[in-house]
Protein backbone atom coordinates (compact mmCIF):
# COMPACT_ATOMS: atom_id res chain seq x y z
CA UNK A 1 0.00 0.00 0.00
CA UNK A 2 2.46 2.54 0.91
CA UNK A 3 4.65 1.75 -2.10
CA UNK A 4 1.35 2.35 -4.35
CA UNK A 5 1.20 5.71 -2.86
CA UNK A 6 4.57 6.66 -3.30
CA UNK A 7 4.46 5.44 -7.17
CA UNK A 8 1.81 7.45 -7.56
CA UNK A 9 3.37 10.48 -5.76
CA UNK A 10 5.86 9.93 -8.09
CA UNK A 11 4.00 10.31 -10.63
CA UNK A 12 1.96 12.91 -9.80
CA UNK A 13 5.21 15.37 -9.24
CA UNK A 14 7.10 14.11 -12.99
CA UNK A 15 3.30 14.89 -14.69
CA UNK A 16 3.09 18.29 -12.71
CA UNK A 17 6.85 19.36 -13.49
CA UNK A 18 6.39 18.53 -16.79
CA UNK A 19 4.73 21.68 -17.09
CA UNK A 20 7.12 23.80 -15.77
CA UNK A 21 10.37 22.65 -16.26
CA UNK A 22 13.60 23.81 -18.24
CA UNK A 23 14.15 23.14 -21.47
CA UNK A 24 17.62 21.33 -20.41
CA UNK A 25 15.09 19.08 -18.24
CA UNK A 26 12.29 19.11 -21.51
CA UNK A 27 15.17 17.62 -23.35
CA UNK A 28 16.57 14.47 -20.83
CA UNK A 29 15.48 11.34 -22.94
CA UNK A 30 14.22 8.78 -21.45
CA UNK A 31 15.94 5.80 -20.36
CA UNK A 32 13.97 2.25 -21.21
CA UNK A 33 10.97 1.64 -23.70
CA UNK A 34 10.58 3.26 -27.47
CA UNK A 35 13.95 5.72 -26.54
CA UNK A 36 15.95 2.62 -27.33
CA UNK A 37 17.24 1.71 -30.53
CA UNK A 38 17.78 -2.00 -31.16
CA UNK A 39 20.40 -3.04 -33.45
CA UNK A 40 18.91 -6.79 -34.99
CA UNK A 41 22.06 -8.28 -33.24
CA UNK A 42 20.54 -7.36 -30.02
CA UNK A 43 17.19 -8.34 -31.03
CA UNK A 44 18.50 -11.53 -32.54
CA UNK A 45 20.29 -12.62 -29.32
CA UNK A 46 16.64 -11.87 -27.00
CA UNK A 47 15.00 -13.91 -29.29
CA UNK A 48 17.82 -17.30 -28.66
CA UNK A 49 17.80 -16.56 -25.81
CA UNK A 50 13.84 -16.88 -24.98
CA UNK A 51 14.06 -19.72 -27.59
CA UNK A 52 17.13 -21.96 -26.63
CA UNK A 53 17.73 -20.75 -22.62
CA UNK A 54 15.79 -23.46 -21.07
CA UNK A 55 17.01 -26.39 -23.75
CA UNK A 56 20.43 -25.81 -22.53
CA UNK A 57 19.70 -25.44 -18.87
CA UNK A 58 18.05 -28.93 -19.40
CA UNK A 59 20.95 -30.70 -21.72
CA UNK A 60 23.37 -29.62 -18.43
CA UNK A 61 21.13 -31.17 -15.82
CA UNK A 62 20.72 -33.89 -18.21
CA UNK A 63 24.12 -34.48 -18.91
CA UNK A 64 24.38 -34.28 -15.21
CA UNK A 65 21.47 -36.85 -14.34
CA UNK A 66 22.02 -39.68 -16.90
CA UNK A 67 25.86 -39.27 -18.07
CA UNK A 68 27.62 -38.54 -14.96
CA UNK A 69 28.21 -34.21 -15.48
CA UNK A 70 29.41 -36.03 -18.83
CA UNK A 71 28.60 -32.57 -21.63
CA UNK A 72 30.15 -34.52 -24.48
CA UNK A 73 28.86 -38.21 -24.08
CA UNK A 74 24.85 -37.43 -24.70
CA UNK A 75 25.81 -35.99 -28.29
CA UNK A 76 28.30 -38.87 -28.93
CA UNK A 77 25.61 -41.06 -28.42
CA UNK A 78 23.33 -39.47 -30.32
CA UNK A 79 25.49 -39.32 -33.38
CA UNK A 80 26.55 -43.16 -32.61
CA UNK A 81 22.76 -44.08 -32.58
CA UNK A 82 23.13 -45.28 -29.04
CA UNK A 83 20.55 -43.32 -27.99
CA UNK A 84 17.85 -41.21 -28.95
CA UNK A 85 15.74 -37.84 -28.22
CA UNK A 86 13.03 -39.38 -27.22
CA UNK A 87 14.91 -41.87 -24.85
CA UNK A 88 16.58 -39.03 -23.46
CA UNK A 89 13.28 -37.26 -22.67
CA UNK A 90 11.68 -40.27 -21.29
CA UNK A 91 14.02 -41.24 -18.73
CA UNK A 92 13.88 -37.29 -17.49
CA UNK A 93 12.15 -37.13 -14.02
CA UNK A 94 8.94 -34.82 -15.49
CA UNK A 95 6.80 -31.74 -14.14
CA UNK A 96 5.29 -33.06 -10.58
CA UNK A 97 2.45 -31.70 -8.47
CA UNK A 98 5.20 -31.80 -5.40
CA UNK A 99 7.17 -29.76 -6.93
CA UNK A 100 4.98 -27.29 -7.98
CA UNK A 101 3.13 -26.70 -4.24
CA UNK A 102 7.21 -26.18 -3.18
CA UNK A 103 7.92 -23.47 -5.84
CA UNK A 104 4.60 -21.77 -5.70
CA UNK A 105 5.13 -21.71 -1.44
CA UNK A 106 8.64 -20.43 -2.13
CA UNK A 107 7.86 -17.60 -4.35
CA UNK A 108 4.85 -16.76 -2.02
CA UNK A 109 7.24 -16.07 0.01
CA UNK A 110 9.39 -14.05 -1.67
CA UNK A 111 6.72 -11.85 -3.24
CA UNK A 112 5.81 -11.52 0.63
CA UNK A 113 9.58 -10.59 1.99
CA UNK A 114 9.41 -7.70 -1.51
CA UNK A 115 6.08 -6.29 -0.22
CA UNK A 116 6.05 -6.52 3.42
CA UNK A 117 9.37 -6.49 4.42
CA UNK A 118 11.14 -2.83 3.84
CA UNK A 119 15.12 -2.69 3.64
CA UNK A 120 17.26 -1.94 6.73
CA UNK A 121 20.56 -3.67 5.14
CA UNK A 122 21.73 -0.66 3.51
CA UNK A 123 22.08 1.36 6.78
CA UNK A 124 24.51 -0.84 7.98
CA UNK A 125 26.61 -2.08 4.46
CA UNK A 126 28.73 0.31 3.41
CA UNK A 127 28.21 0.91 -0.04
CA UNK A 128 25.23 -0.73 -0.72
CA UNK A 129 22.31 0.97 -2.14
CA UNK A 130 18.91 -0.30 -0.98
CA UNK A 131 15.37 0.84 0.18
CA UNK A 132 13.27 2.96 -1.52
CA UNK A 133 15.02 4.09 -5.22
CA UNK A 134 14.49 5.64 -8.06
CA UNK A 135 13.94 4.00 -11.65
CA UNK A 136 14.32 5.03 -14.90
CA UNK A 137 12.70 7.43 -16.41
CA UNK A 138 10.12 6.15 -18.41
CA UNK A 139 8.80 7.80 -22.16
CA UNK A 140 6.21 9.32 -20.13
CA UNK A 141 8.11 11.07 -18.08
CA UNK A 142 7.63 8.79 -15.56
CA UNK A 143 9.83 8.20 -12.46
CA UNK A 144 8.45 5.19 -10.74
CA UNK A 145 9.62 4.01 -7.28
CA UNK A 146 11.02 0.78 -6.29
CA UNK A 147 11.66 -1.06 -3.16
CA UNK A 148 15.38 -2.54 -3.54
CA UNK A 149 15.66 -5.35 -0.72
CA UNK A 150 16.88 -8.06 -2.59
CA UNK A 151 19.81 -8.67 -0.64
CA UNK A 152 17.69 -8.64 2.81
CA UNK A 153 15.03 -11.15 1.37
CA UNK A 154 18.05 -13.42 0.24
CA UNK A 155 19.64 -13.29 4.22
CA UNK A 156 16.24 -14.28 5.52
CA UNK A 157 15.73 -16.70 3.39
CA UNK A 158 18.88 -18.56 3.92
CA UNK A 159 18.64 -17.67 7.68
CA UNK A 160 15.36 -19.48 8.09
CA UNK A 161 16.82 -22.05 5.90
CA UNK A 162 19.48 -22.73 8.22
CA UNK A 163 17.36 -22.62 11.52
CA UNK A 164 14.88 -24.95 9.62
CA UNK A 165 18.05 -27.42 9.10
CA UNK A 166 19.62 -27.20 12.84
CA UNK A 167 16.27 -26.83 14.91
CA UNK A 168 12.88 -26.52 13.12
CA UNK A 169 12.63 -29.75 10.95
CA UNK A 170 10.19 -28.43 8.92
CA UNK A 171 11.28 -30.04 5.54
CA UNK A 172 14.23 -31.69 5.02
CA UNK A 173 17.14 -29.91 3.99
CA UNK A 174 17.94 -31.50 1.17
CA UNK A 175 14.37 -31.07 -0.52
CA UNK A 176 16.05 -28.75 -3.65
CA UNK A 177 18.10 -31.53 -4.73
CA UNK A 178 15.50 -34.43 -4.25
CA UNK A 179 13.39 -32.38 -6.31
CA UNK A 180 15.81 -30.37 -8.68
CA UNK A 181 14.46 -30.95 -12.77
CA UNK A 182 10.78 -30.92 -11.20
CA UNK A 183 11.76 -27.66 -9.92
CA UNK A 184 12.93 -26.79 -12.76
CA UNK A 185 10.25 -27.34 -15.46
CA UNK A 186 7.95 -24.89 -12.28
CA UNK A 187 10.89 -21.81 -12.62
CA UNK A 188 10.72 -22.27 -16.59
CA UNK A 189 6.80 -22.51 -16.53
CA UNK A 190 6.36 -19.39 -14.18
CA UNK A 191 9.02 -17.90 -16.26
CA UNK A 192 7.43 -17.98 -19.68
CA UNK A 193 4.18 -16.74 -18.09
CA UNK A 194 5.56 -13.66 -16.07
CA UNK A 195 7.23 -13.09 -19.45
CA UNK A 196 3.92 -13.37 -21.95
CA UNK A 197 1.68 -11.33 -19.09
CA UNK A 198 4.11 -8.46 -19.05
CA UNK A 199 4.51 -8.15 -22.95
CA UNK A 200 0.72 -8.62 -23.66
CA UNK A 201 0.26 -5.93 -20.63
CA UNK A 202 2.48 -3.61 -22.08
CA UNK A 203 0.52 -3.65 -25.57
CA UNK A 204 -2.99 -4.20 -24.42
CA UNK A 205 -3.27 -2.76 -21.05
CA UNK A 206 -0.35 -0.66 -20.26
CA UNK A 207 -0.13 0.76 -16.84
CA UNK A 208 0.37 4.36 -18.38
CA UNK A 209 -0.87 4.86 -21.87
CA UNK A 210 2.05 7.74 -22.58
CA UNK A 211 4.42 5.35 -22.02
CA UNK A 212 2.99 2.99 -25.00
Amino acid sequence: MKGSVAMEATRRRAQHGANGKSSEEEGQPAQWGRAWEVDWFSLSSVIGLLCFAPFIVFYFVMACDQYQCSVSQPLIELYQGETTLLSIWSRAPSFTWSAAKIYAIWVSFQVFLYMCVPDITHKFIPGYVGGVQDGARTPAGLINKYEVNGLQCWLITHALWYANAQYFHWFSPTIIFDNWIPLMWCANILGYAVSTYAFTKAYLFPTCAEDW
